[in-house]
């Protein structure tokens, strides 16, 4: 059995000091909106083996706040350069199948539209939105990451600030 969550970053400030997207970090609403769903999830989730993030500030500061939450050391979060240049779903699957087998429980911190659209593509029964801290949890029958397959996937959760309230 893996599973696995796909979590949106939270909302983040309108503009970086630099004027570049990728050091745009959380709004005050986004620190607060992504604590609130971390701590939700925890109360469900008792492990997480990886966590892997975009390293933009926005997605990397979400994947903080939900490692605090989950008792998840900090350091042993993984940046991923292509979880913020994503190419799309193809891409998003290639970085999946290729998690260690040992890894039963993934995190990804990122982007969309590629988030939303991965959630799709992995679970029939999933067909919303992903708004910013949104939470997808999805699991698959299998021992390997490689063969998770298209709509294979089955909904564990889908946590959002509006869907809490």
């Amino acid at each position: 059995m893996k599973n696995l969550y796909i979590v949106r970053h939270s909302k983040a400030m309108e503009y970086a000091p630099d004027n570049s997207d990728f050091s745009r970090c959380l709004s005050p609403y986004g620190i607060k909106k992504a604590t609130l769903i971390a701590e939700h999830l925890s109360s469900d989730l008792k492990q997480v083996d990886l966590m892997l993030s975009s390293p933009a500030c926005r997605a990397y500061e979400t994947a903080l706040l939900f490692a605090k939450a989950l008792n998840y050391p900090d350091s042993n979060i993984d940046t991923h350069d292509p979880l913020y240049h994503f190419g799309g779903i193809k891409q998003a699957l290639d970085i999946i199948s290729n998690v260690d087998q040992s890894i039963d429980t993934l995190m990804l911190f990122g982007h969309n539209p590629t988030f939303n659209a991965l959630s799709w593509h992995l679970c029939k029964k999933f067909r919303d939105a992903m708004p910013t801290s949104a939470v997808v949890g999805i699991s698959f029958s299998t021992k390997s990451w490689s063969t998770i397959a298209r709509e294979q996937g089955s909904l564990l959760c889908y946590l959002t600030k509006k869907r809490l309230s």
